[in-house]
């Protein structure tokens, strides 16, 4: 399996062992002065330990701190930089890996110059550009971190001069040559994103008439003339190439696809032992998951292999690639590296479970966009599915390492919060077992996995982790307190679920008035509903059908059912516009459902990372789907739902309505298992509603505290 992706490949003089590269991500893991310390080199350690053939850096600022998006970012501008640096190479170096640095100066977005009071150095004085389409979706808290991040005022900027881009190629080659000493493998120069390179490289920013400015050789002049310099600098046959954009989308006059393969052979001719193809659009709305972090399944294979079919040096393809795809793109001759990142944020050890023929065990990114959402705040990266990212210092080898005592652990309730602590005990040594009082693992992440499929991903990976370790597993057992009694266990986690608390609004007790319960039960047969409507007799043979063809029990198989056929009328109305709310409706549309989502909050699905939230209520728009911010529901009609906003009262048709509402701690079940006089730790939704990242979060904790 994946003997494309696997096989050893060069850049330049450089030999790499595969052809996945960790892709360059900011994680502002840097303390604030630019210098490299261990818990740095111990996030890029324990990706290199697992078999990634190329590391490239997260963006270092060549010019630190002129033209640095953050003082969490690396710095290669003086010496002193050198020995932190070195440090984190001999790292990478102990495993066989290799790693490249990638070398940036962010130009408009370069915040840590507004910050300092400097000026922002761009090609030219920007002239009118349009800002992300649509409402902007965020909170007053999250515009005021924002705010702060970027300076907390306008930038002052200054068009480069000659003396300005001399002193850039300087600098540039400066950093590549100090990256050398450091005992760097390549460099690789970002020319893309919207920093000072692409900003030269895109018409919508450069009207300049000098050299620099005009026909795209012109516009090219600036970032050749850093590669040669670079090269020059450092010897003539180290490894060096650029990132470059193939497009810049939603941009008018901005970069297009024609000139990008262009600029290629120009960069090839100017010594690019590479080229890594990306791409770009506006940085605040739905344009951030159209470019850079694509959220469209390998958005950028094309781009990647039209630049193929134009060079003769490697092309590092990037943009949500599965390894699957990857090893395709590579057999195919439309690739030669494939770029990963937060695939391997999720899983560090993913190139070595593949080598290992173990694909089933590597743990899924769910793209929900909590990682790249920091560095908006300034924020050091997050993963949901994986709490060991960028904490590797302190938890990576502690998670490797037995307990110093085995403890007879019982885990409560199946879902995610349980089965992460569950898998992390076992890991452990301890003696783990798990009530489920369902007949399935899964919990809420199961209903999750229907409305979004990633989530299916991860339900898939905890389940197999669960069935692969030494954890006796008791499905359809209540854990009573006599039952833990008879169990004996040393300590008990309690993952026992939310709790979800009737509607009082008038019209709630309806029969076309359906809770998460009652879908669940109506789609899946899991459990009983409290409401719902009543089934035609067609609807009732096929819930019975698909139960007895297990479609019901897997959420792939039912996602696609429910597309033929679903218990819900054409007209729905969503109560409630968090995050459970907006999947719902986003399932509802794919559906070909008129969607209504009312929310007594101004910010839709806030418990979202924003990235992803702009996504989802961008398709929702898109789809025609209505969205009522700072609503309320007067009563639930047999038609209607009676909705007052500012505007007036307004009745909303609707055959069926979703109470996407009342989840809350479930306290009881969690004293009732105290009750039986055992330790308890509660973790998960019972514990407070904290959703995958919460639940993964402290189910994570609490067993490695054990």
């Amino acid at each position: 399996m994946f003997r494309h992706l696997l096989s050893p490949t060069r850049i330049g003089r450089l030999e790499l062992a595969n052809r996945v590269a960790m892709a360059p991500m900011g994680v502002e893991i840097v303390e604030g002065d630019g210098k490299v310390r261990e818990p740095v080199v111990r996030y890029y350690e324990e990706r290199a330990r697992g078999g990634v053939g190329l590391l490239i850096t997260e963006n270092t600022s060549a010019c630190y701190p002129r033209g640095a998006n953050s003082a969490h970012e690396l710095g290669v501008s003086d010496d002193a930089f050198i020995p932190g640096l070195t440090s984190l190479t001999e790292a990478v170096h102990r495993t066989d890996s290799k790693i490249a640095i990638q070398l940036a100066h962010h130009g408009k977005v370069g915040r840590l110059d507004t910050l300092q009071g400097r000026e922002i150095l761009m090609p030219s004085i920007p002239r009118g550009h349009q800002g992300p389409r649509g409402p902007l979706d965020l909170s007053a808290e999250e515009m005021g971190l924002m705010a702060r991040a970027a300076g907390g005022g306008p930038p002052k900027i200054r068009e480069a001069t000659g003396e300005d881009l001399e002193q850039l190629a300087d600098d540039f080659a400066s950093a590549a040559a100090r990256a050398q000493t450091a005992g760097f493998d390549a460099v690789e120069i970002h020319g893309a994103h919207g920093y000072i390179f692409s900003e030269f490289l895109s018409p919508a920013w450069n009207f300049r008439s000098d050299d620099y400015g005009g026909g795209v050789e012109n516009r090219a002049r600036l970032l050749c003339e850093v590669l040669r310099a670079c090269k020059l600098r450092t010897g003539g046959d180290f490894p060096i190439w650029c990132r470059i954009d193939a497009v810049e989308f939603s941009t008018q006059d901005g970069i297009d696809f024609e000139d990008t393969q262009r600029v290629a052979e120009l960069l090839v001719e100017a010594g690019a032992d590479a080229l890594s193809v990306s791409a770009y659009a506006n940085p605040l709305g739905a344009g951030f998951t159209e470019a850079p972090l694509v959220h469209a399944e390998g958005g950028f294979i094309d781009f990647a292999a039209g630049i193929k079919r134009r060079v003769d040096v490697p092309v590092i393809a990037a943009g949500r690639i599965e390894p699957r795809v990857g090893d395709d793109m590579i057999r195919d001759g439309r690739a030669d590296v494939i770029a990963m990142g937060r695939k391997l944020l999720a899983d560090p050890e993913l190139v070595a479970k593949l080598v290992d023929g173990r694909p089933e065990d590597v743990r899924p990114c769910i793209y929900c966009y909590v990682c790249v959402a920091q560095p908006f705040f300034d924020r050091t990266v997050r993963c949901s599915v994986n709490p060991v990212a960028a904490r590797e210092a302190e938890l990576a080898e502690r998670l490797r390492t037995r307990a110093d005592s085995a403890k007879k652990v019982l885990v409560v309730g199946g879902g995610p919060a349980g089965m992460e602590a569950a898998r992390v005990a076992a890991l452990r040594g301890h003696d783990v077992a798990l009530f489920e009082k369902s007949a399935q693992l899964g919990g809420s992440l199961r209903f999750a996995a229907l409305s979004y499929e990633p989530n299916e991903h991860l339900l898939r990976w905890l389940e197999t982790q669960v069935r692969k370790l030494p954890i006796a597993l008791h499905l359809e057992r209540t854990a009573t307190p006599e039952a833990i009694r008879e169990f004996a266990p040393d300590v008990v986690i309690a993952a026992v679920g939310a709790l979800r608390e009737p509607s009082d609004l008038p019209g709630a007790d309806k029969p076309h008035v359906v809770d998460g319960d009652d879908l669940r039960a109506m789609l899946s047969g899991e459990g009983a509903s409290r409401n719902g409507p009543s089934l035609p007799i067609f609807g009732k043979l096929a819930v019975a059908a698909g139960r007895l063809m297990g479609v019901t029990g897997d959420p792939a198989k039912l996602r696609r059912a429910s597309k033929l056929y679903m218990p819900v009328g054409k007209r729905v109305v969503v109560i409630g516009g968090g995050l459970v709310g907006t999947e719902l409706a986003e399932f509802f549309v794919e559906r070909k459902r008129s969607v209504v989502v009312v929310h007594d909050g101004p910010i839709f699905a806030a418990e979202m990372a924003h990235p992803r939230r702009w996504r989802v209520l961008h398709e929702l728009r898109e789809a025609g789907a209505r969205l009522v911010a700072e609503a309320q529901i007067e009563a639930i009609g047999d038609t209607a739902v009676r909705v007052r906003t500012t505007e007036g009262t307004q009745e909303v048709p609707a055959d069926t309505v979703i109470l996407a509402t009342g989840l809350v701690a479930n306290p009881h079940a969690i004293e009732t298992i105290r009750s039986a006089g055992v330790p308890v730790v509660a973790v998960g939704d019972g514990n407070g509603v904290g959703y995958i990242e919460g639940a993964i979060q402290q189910g994570f904790e609490a067993a490695l505290a054990l």
